[in-house]
Formats: C-alpha cells, structure tokens, sequence
C-alpha cells in the first residue's frame, strides 16, 4: 500500500499491535471458555487469509492475536503479583525502591503539592515476609517524607515505609506507595545515573551564570526535560498557546535540534553514511542526559523517524519507519498503547512525515533549514489538533502561529544547551553557551507571554465524536489551505494576519449576558462570582484558579472597574487570578479571610495589594459594605486556634476559615459560603443567629464546589431554589458529588453547574428568577 510515493504497508501492522496492547493491558479477565472462543476465531480468520493468498490480513490478524496475548500475559504477572496483591489489601510495608528520574511536586488544586517519584521495586517486606522483585512502581509522599526525598539524588536507593494501595488497572506500575516515613539512603546513584546527574546540574548552574530567571529555566527543561525552575504562570502560557510540548522532551523537539545539527555538518562537508552517525550520536546523548525514561526513548523513536522524512534524504520510507517504530515499542512497552502522550506523539510523527516535507519545498523563497524549521512545528500542530481537543475542549488559535513563531528557535537553542552541558567541565565556557541558548529561547518567552494575552488564544470546542470529527475535517481543509499559501511570503502573511486576527476577538454565545444581577464565571475547577453593583462595575467574590478566566468573564460582562474584591480563602482555586485582577481593576477594598494561611497565596495577594494601594480588611461576622447596587453582609468568618491538614490534603481548618457573605443586588439574594464544611456551616449558622442575620437567599452556591461533605441544615436554612455548583470539567475531585446534588434536590433546589452549564447569569424579571448559561465549559478543569 502506497500514497503518493509514502508506503504504508506496516501502518495496518502498526494498527494491530496497537489494538492488542491495548486491548492486553485493559485488565480484562475473560473466562477460558470466553478466551479460547476469541483466540478460535482470529485462528480461524488468520487461516482463512492464508489460504486466500491475503498474506497482509494474515498478518494483521496474527500480529493482533500475538500482541494481545503477549500484552494480556505481562499485565496479569503485574497485577497479579504478590506486591499487588498486598495492596489490594492495604498492608503496610517497608520497600527498598530505585529512584527513577527526577521527583516532581505535583499541584493538587486547594490542597499542598504531593510528591511523586517513579522507582524501582527492588525488596518488600510485609506481613512477616520479605520479597525481591524488580517492578515499577509509583511513590506518593507529602510534608516532612516528600521534602526529604527532594533532597536525594535520581538513581540512589532508599528505604521507606508506607501503605501499598493499588496502582490504576491500565498502568504500568505494580503498587502505589504511600511513604510516611523514610528510613534512609541504602546506596548512591550508580556511574551512569551519577554522570547523568553531573551533566544536569550543571545544565542548571551554566543557564543560571548569566541568563534571566525565564531563560535559565526554559533551557534545561527544552534541553533535557528538567522542569523544577519552571514557574505556573510559565506553564499556564505554554499551554495557552500549545507550547507546552517545549517544556518537556517530545519528538518535535529531538527533530528540530538534530534538523539544525545535520545542517551544520553538511555545511562544513559532512556527507554520506557519516551525517548519519552524528544524528546517531546526538540522539544517544539526548537520551543519556534524559535519563533513558520511556517517555524519552518513546520521543527518541518519533523524532528519528520524524528526521527520516525531513533530514537524510528518506522521506518516502518515514511512513514505513513509523510502522516498525510503533509495532517495536508495542511489544516493548505495551502500555504506551494507553497513552495519550504516546498517541500524539504519534500523530505528530505522521503530520511531520506527510506534510512538513513538501511544505519545506514549497517554501523555496526561504533557506532550506529555515523553512524546515517553520514548517515542522505546523505540521506537527495541525496533526495533533484533534486529539488535543478530545482531551482538553479546546482548540487553540493562536497555537498553530506560535509554533510557528517558536520553531526557528528551537532548535538553536536545543543545540547550544546540548553543548553547554558537554562543556561543564569547563564552567566558563559552560556559562557562555549556555547563554547564546539563554538568548535563543528568549524569543520563545515572547511568543507564550504575548500569545496567552490574547483574548482569544484559546476556544472552546465540543469534545464529543462529532466535535472532534469536525476538528479533524477543519484541520484537513487548513492543511490544504496551507500548502498554498506557503508558496509566497504574500500568502504567509496573509495567514498569519488572519491568524492574529481571529485571536484577537473571543466570541460570546448570542444573548449573553442578558439581563443579570450576578455571574458565576467558569473558571474550571474554583470559585469565581461576580455581582453587578452599576453599568461596567462590579463586586467580585474569588477569582479562580488563573487569571485568563475570570479575566474573560469580567470582559464578556462589560466590567471595567472592581471597587471591592472579596477573598473567601487563601487557597489557590479562589485566589490564583487574584494578583492579576488588582493590577488590573485596582480595587479600593480587598475583603479576605482572617486565616493568613497558605502563607505562600497570602504574600502574592498582600503583595499585589500593596503595589496598587488597595485596603485589606480581614472579614468579621456582622459587617456589611455598599457598592452601587450590591449590599454586601458577612455572616461568617472564623479564624481557628491552629490550622491541621491531613498528610495528603487540605487543610479543613482553612476551609472553615472561608468568608460567607449574603449578597444582595437588585432585589436578588445570594449565599456564597466559600469552601465551608460541615463545621464551618454550623458554625456560620450560629455567628448568624447570634447576631440576628438570616441566609434566607434566592441562590446558593453551592459550598466547596460541591463536595460530599454538606450539613443539611444548612442547605434546609438558606431556602434557595436555585444551587449553583461551580466545578471544572471532569475534575479529579468529583466535585460536584452526588451527596451534594442530592440534598440541594431534596431541599427544592434546581441546581445549576459550571461544569456542565458553562457561566450561568442570575436575575429577578417580574419576580421570578430568570438563568442564562452560555452553554460551552471554556476553562479547563
């Protein structure tokens, strides 16, 4: 099978052993009726191909049958392991593990970041037995045991003690480990993890001589996938404009560097089998300094057979590559199959393959090196569009432009911090290099901090079959469209005008807002609401967890200044567009919680307040504010003795700590009782009784997003016919939880979700409570 000179006679190969990892690590456990059954029939049909001479069906029916049998057999050996088997139970254990690769701190909305680290199961001793074994496993750890494992070097040995849980069916992990204590360090790194080590940290040391903060931390995590000096608002814009592949190690990546490479040597004389063996070499050193994680020897593979298609002359043969590197790491990591990482990297290989190569062409007006390096990041883009959009929701429009503005410099910038980090054995020369790679991502920063601006960066789209259907067609018509344009710097620029165009005007659902006395804004997973006190102004009560949402929200409302801002909690889900929204509307008042606490969200709101000149006021049960139309009265604000948390969670004190306020506008009453639980919400009741105030309200959010934890009272105190559970798409919470849904249904609410509903407006229209919602979740979860 062929296609306009490109064989693909693997790719239906590739597809099979795709479909029986997949299908082998599902965790199915059919009966051996039910088994012998499927294994008959795909005999049957392999036998059937055979003898009609359709050796290719034959094969697809074998290579499905083999990779599911092998796939199906080493996932049963792990899950049914005894390590898995002792975490079905809970036990608790002492395990000797390996670190793999660096320990992450992972953000857990309002709660403190867990720790997890990916090792080695070398010994478990439990239940008054000891076991070595050698399985993959992943470590989750919190407080005093996570700060301790930061400090240990990737490829040492530790022992811990913790409770073994099991790890997701799909996984390729054995057990969880939930440490909650270590032990000690048993044995340092290894040579090779000790070198490996070396060359990162002095990665590190090199970026930081002489780069800006932005710069010394975007190189090494281009360079060889290290994210630790990677800030949120960094990461909130690489993901705005579909850079975020750049933070981490990706094909795409491995393709530019070794595209800027393989110039260089042609450039000085290097032809033949020898440019090969550079390409060779650069990738084993890229795969060294990346730790040899399958995600980087999965990167390694795409970006080689990306280059074939682009850089040695092999274009033709690229979609053949693509189907053995698919079919080989299938029967070597079947889980890959399960792995939305592993799918788009996929699907930018063959963007790469198919369309980048003529592109470049096309572009004859340019050199061939930079046309390449425009054209590989907007092939790779448009291909995996789709499959982003299934994930996320969104499609972003200025992705396809900032790739494409990015591209240029990624591969310079790969390649000099390549070299730097050969160099840290010599410091200085070390630090110069790494400096020129400093300058060369600089451009990069730009390019994520403008594009995230924009109002538009990013749309919602339909995730469903039929929305991803339509973004695949959209994708194939723009692809079309691109081969054309491509030909002269008039159709370049014409596309990138209309690209910056349609990025600088958000659309807003017809009719929206209508009428409205206050908004609660999506802003996935958190809290952000917005009372409407006159024309463009407006009280806001929490601000989500960034700025871009609740940014849009105020915009599509008309709200041009914010005389009051009232923070319920300092927890990041309320509070995270927080510093933004003062340097923008400058409040005079900043109504907060009287818990300062977390500090690290009390100093950038206290800071951010100082810098505009804004009034903070800790919220005190009885006190009422005027602005315009909205009469604001707190009923509850408690500042507990000491605040506990649970070792992997949040910290319920500061929950309870949460500022409820009665907001009144135009006639409409509202409860908004932060993250209050049950004994914040009885304690609430009580301030309010005490000092003769009423919950009576019209509309309820509902507390903590929704959570299951809810007194009834409460909800029975408020008589809302309207609850309005503001939550983000699929979250990891379950917010909102049936509990909560089920109590404001049996208290005679109607409940309203962000999650579900989009922004919803509340108003009183000839005495009856009128909601529009726009429909569309645009904020991620």
């Amino acid at each position: 099978m062929r296609d306009d000179g490109h064989d693909l006679r693997l790719l239906p190969l590739a597809a099979a052993a795709w479909a029986g990892a997949w299908l082998g690590t599902g965790g199915f456990r059919p009966e051996a009726p039910v088994l012998f059954g499927i294994f008959a029939s795909l005999g049957i049909a392999a036998v059937l191909a055979a003898r009609s001479h359709r050796h290719w069906t034959f094969l697809f029916v074998a290579v499905l049958a083999a990779t599911t049998l092998l796939s199906g057999a080493r996932e049963l050996q792990l899950h049914d392991s005894l390590p898995a088997r002792l975490a079905a139970d809970g036990v608790s254990a002492q395990v000797r593990v390996r670190l793999v690769g660096d320990v992450r701190l992972v953000e857990q909305g309002p709660r403190p970041p867990l720790l997890v680290a990916n090792a080695r199961l070398l010994r478990l001793e439990a239940t008054g037995m000891a076991v070595e074994t050698s399985q993959q496993v992943v470590i989750f750890a919190a407080d005093d045991v996570g700060e301790a494992l930061t400090r240990v070097a990737p490829g040492s040995v530790v022992d811990l003690r913790g409770t073994l849980t099991p790890a997701d069916p799909d996984s390729p992990e054995a057990v969880v480990v939930r440490a909650r204590q270590m032990v000690g360090v048993v044995e340092g790194p290894g040579p090779v993890d000790a070198l490996v080590n070396r060359l990162r940290a002095g990665l590190r040391r090199a970026a930081a001589t002489h780069s800006p903060p932005g710069q010394a931390a975007l190189v090494p995590s281009l360079v060889v996938g290290d994210t630790s000096a990677i800030t949120e608002d960094m990461t909130t814009d690489f993901k705005a404009t579909s850079l975020s592949h750049l933070l981490a190690v990706s094909g795409a990546n491995l393709t530019l560097m070794l595209t800027v490479v393989l110039a260089l040597a042609r450039l000085v004389g290097v032809r033949g089998w020898a440019v090969r063996g550079i390409a060779v070499a650069c990738v084993v050193l890229f795969v060294l300094v990346c730790r040899s994680e399958p995600s980087v020897v999965r990167a390694a593979a795409m970006g080689l057979v990306s280059l074939s298609a682009i850089g040695l002359g092999r274009g033709r043969r690229s979609m053949r590559h693509l189907g053995l590197a698919v079919l080989c790491l299938m029967l070597l990591d079947p889980w890959l199959a399960r792995s939305w990482g592993f799918a788009l990297s996929v699907a930018a290989c063959c963007g790469i393959a198919l369309l980048a190569p003529a592109w470049a062409r096309s572009m004859a007006w340019l050199p061939r090196p930079l046309a390449e390096a425009l054209t590989i990041p907007l092939a790779a883009q448009l291909a995996t569009q789709p499959l982003i959009t299934a994930l996320s929701g969104q499609v972003s429009v200025v992705g396809v432009l900032a790739n494409m503005a990015a591209g240029p410099f990624v591969g310079p910038a790969t390649t000099l911090g390549l070299a730097a980090t050969c160099l840290i054995w010599f410091p200085p020369a070390a630090a110069a290099v790494a400096w020129l790679a400093g300058w060369c991502v600089q451009p990069i920063l730009w390019v994520a901090d403008l594009g995230s601006r924009l109002p538009a960066a990013s749309l919602a789209w339909p995730a469903d079959v039929l929305g991803v259907a339509l973004c695949v067609v959209a994708c194939a018509l723009v692809a079309l469209l691109a081969g054309e344009l491509l030909r002269t710097p008039l159709g370049v620029g014409a596309m990138v005008v209309v690209m910056v165009l349609g990025s600088l005007v958000r659309p807003h659902p017809l009719g929206w807002p209508g009428p409205w006395s206050v908004v609660f804004c999506d802003v996935g997973q958190g809290d952000a609401t917005v009372l409407r006190a006159a024309a463009g102004s407006a009280v806001v009560v929490d601000t989500g967890p960034e700025p871009n949402s609740v940014r849009f929200c105020l915009e599509s409302l008309g709200v041009t200044a914010v005389p009051l801002l009232v923070l319920t909690h300092y927890h990041a889900d309320h509070v995270g567009g927080a510093a933004e929204l003062l340097e923008r509307y400058r409040p005079e008042l900043v109504l907060v919680s009287p818990l300062a606490s977390p500090e690290p969200q009390v100093a950038t709101v206290s800071s951010a307040a100082a810098r505009v000149g804004a009034r903070v006021v800790a919220a005190v049960p009885g006190q009422t504010f005027r602005v315009g139309d909205v009469s604001w009265t707190t009923i509850g604000a408690h500042e507990p003795g000491r605040v506990d948390s649970d070792t992997m969670g949040e910290s319920g004190d500061e929950n309870d700590s949460s500022v409820a306020g009665v907001a009144e506008v135009a006639g409409l009453r509202v409860l908004l009782p932060g993250d209050l639980e049950p004994d914040g919400q009885r304690r609430t009741m009580s301030d309010a009784a005490r000092l003769g105030l009423s919950l009576k309200a019209h509309v309820l959010k509902l507390p903590h997003h929704g959570s299951s934890r809810q007194h009834e009272e409460f909800f029975a105190a408020t008589g809302a016919a309207l609850a309005v559970a503001s939550a983000g798409r699929e979250n990891d919470y379950g917010h909102p939880s049936d509990g909560a849904l089920d109590l404001a249904a049996r208290s005679g609410m109607v409940v309203a979700r962000t999650d579900e509903d989009g922004a919803i407006a509340v108003a009183v229209e000839d005495g009856e409570l009128s909601v529009r919602i726009t429909g569309t979740v645009t904020a991620p979860a």
